[in-house]
């Protein structure tokens, strides 16, 4: 039997980590390449959204939803210092737990460099869960890629993963 793997992509990690490489990124091709020859249960992502949301987000939320994505959003919340996301990484953590706690996956991949995510990771590995961590170089935090059972550089792959 093929290993389940479910995908938890950071939208705002990625995007603002591709845009300071000036890269886009094709999230359907990324997350075949990380997921390889094993069984997809699901890709989810999670991003935050504007009040109301622009053409823009509505039309790429669609597109990903349209190529079997989860997609998750939170609204982004406006504070004297400028725009804050608030909830993205609760909601993104709570569904890699639950799932994993609810025996849906074999392999979970993390994609981001988030320090954030640490204690779920380690969580998750105590469930006796495999985690693949994918970020890139300059946004990954030393203990979630010492954390990781294997470490993917988004780096080293952008020529598989970008728009073209």
């Amino acid at each position: 039997m093929s290993e389940r793997v479910m995908v938890f992509i950071d939208g705002s990690n990625v995007l603002w980590a591709s845009k300071s490489l000036n890269i886009k990124i094709n999230y359907k091709k990324l997350v075949d390449e990380l997921v390889g020859g094993r069984r997809l249960v699901r890709p989810n992502f999670y991003c935050s959204i504007g009040v109301p949301p622009s053409p823009q987000q509505v039309k790429f939320h669609d597109s990903l939803r349209f190529q079997g994505f989860n997609v998750i959003t939170r609204p982004v919340k406006m504070r004297p210092q400028g725009a804050v996301e608030k909830g993205v990484d609760v909601a993104l953590v709570t569904d890699m737990l639950k799932s994993a706690f609810a025996d849906a996956y074999d392999l979970c991949i993390l994609v981001s460099g988030d320090h954030d995510f640490s204690e779920a990771v380690k969580i998750i590995k105590d469930r006796g869960v495999r985690v693949e961590i994918a970020a890139f170089e300059h946004t990954i935090s030393g203990e979630l890629r010492m954390l990781a059972d294997k470490f993917t550089c988004l780096d080293s792959i952008t020529d598989k993963i970008q728009m073209k």
